[in-house]
C-alpha cells in the first residue's frame, strides 16, 4: 500500500513564505528509506507533499510540518511586531 498528504500553506507575503521554507528545509532534508518529502514555494504558497509506504508515516510527518509551521508562526509575529508594513505576517 501507497499512501500521500500534502500541506499548503499560504503567507501574507513571499518574504513569510520563503522564511518558511528557509526554517523547514533544514529539518526535512533527509527522508527514511521508503518515504520522500518535497517542498515548493510560489508566491505565498508553500507546499508540502509527502508519500510513503504508511498512511501512518505520511499522516505523522505532515502533523509534524503542521506543527513547525505553526511554532514558526508564532516567532515569526513576534518578531515581525511593529514592521508589519515591511515583511507581512504568516498566516
Amino acid at each position: 500500500m501507497s499512501s500521500a498528504a500534502a500541506l499548503s500553506v499560504t503567507c501574507s507575503d513571499s518574504v513569510a513564505c520563503r522564511a518558511l521554507g528557509d526554517v523547514l528545509a533544514p529539518d526535512n532534508g533527509r527522508t527514511p528509506r521508503g518515504m520522500s518529502l518535497e517542498m515548493s514555494a510560489s508566491g505565498r504558497e508553500l507546499e508540502v507533499r509527502v508519500a510513503s509506504g504508511s498512511a501512518s508515516v505520511a499522516l505523522s510527518t505532515v502533523l509534524a510540518v503542521l506543527k513547525d509551521v505553526i511554532l514558526f508562526q508564532e516567532v515569526w509575529l513576534l518578531s515581525t511586531a511593529g514592521e508589519t508594513s515591511k515583511h507581512g505576517r504568516a498566516r
